[in-house]
């Protein structure tokens, strides 16, 4: 609907968001690969990458805002406000995003591993149209900022979650986290940080509460009823 006010020469009235969820991510040892390679090698990578990338965020509630060369950036709960279900979508996305890298294949280099490093944050931001010429729908505030900090302060093949998102991915009840640790982030001081390890779907708690049921032995009155083992 933004791109339709443009088309029309109406001007697009910036917007405040209250909660959101912005997801970056970028390839690690991106800088070394380019320099081994030729500037359409380059485009080609990034291309196939993109690519891929594109077609699997179709599947999920969110909105690419940009690339910049190996930078990928996603926000959820913007331009259309969803609830507290960003924070899931952007997860849910970040662990499929992670799964699909690990088959992705450069084309000048088959056998290398590309490996991708993943940050998050939950909060607050605006949104609005910059540029006359080249008008770009952008995103502001200090929760796009941290997000980045948290991607640039991850590790490869991780996705790093702030105290903010975590919190609200807890209160579905289906995702892993685990404890990061503490993490100097540049203008925040000391933050005490998370891994998102996965998520567990329905058949993946309907196979442990199997497995549960299936070592136990329920007796009544001394005679065993149910012994799922036999």
């Amino acid at each position: 609907y933004i791109a339709d006010q443009l088309k029309t020469g109406s001007h697009v009235k910036p917007e405040t968001y209250e909660n959101v969820t912005v997801y970056f991510s970028d390839i690690v040892g991106f800088t070394a690969l380019s320099a081994d390679s030729t500037p359409m090698q380059v485009v080609d990578l990034l291309n196939d990458l993109y690519t891929c990338f594109d077609d699997i965020i179709g599947n999920y509630d969110v909105y690419k805002v940009e690339t910049i060369g190996d930078a990928y950036m996603v926000v959820s709960g913007l331009p259309v406000r969803n609830g507290n279900n960003h924070a899931r979508e952007i997860a849910c996305l970040s662990l499929a995003l992670r799964e699909a890298i690990g088959n992705f294949k450069v084309r000048h280099r088959p056998h290398h591993e590309v490996k991708l490093r993943i940050g998050m944050h939950s909060g607050p931001c605006a949104a609005g149209v910059v540029g006359l010429k080249m008008p770009r729908y952008c995103l502001f505030g200090d929760t796009v900022n941290t997000a980045s900090r948290m991607e640039s302060n991850g590790e490869a093949m991780k996705i790093h979650v702030s105290p903010t998102t975590k919190n609200i991915l807890e209160t579905f009840g289906t995702f892993h986290l685990t404890v990061r640790g503490e993490v100097e982030l540049k203008g925040k001081g000391k933050i005490r940080t998370y891994w998102l390890e996965d998520e567990n779907t329905d058949n993946d708690l309907n196979i442990d509460l199997f497995e549960s049921t299936r070592r136990t032995v329920l007796k009544d009155n001394g005679l065993e009823i149910f012994n799922v083992d036999e």
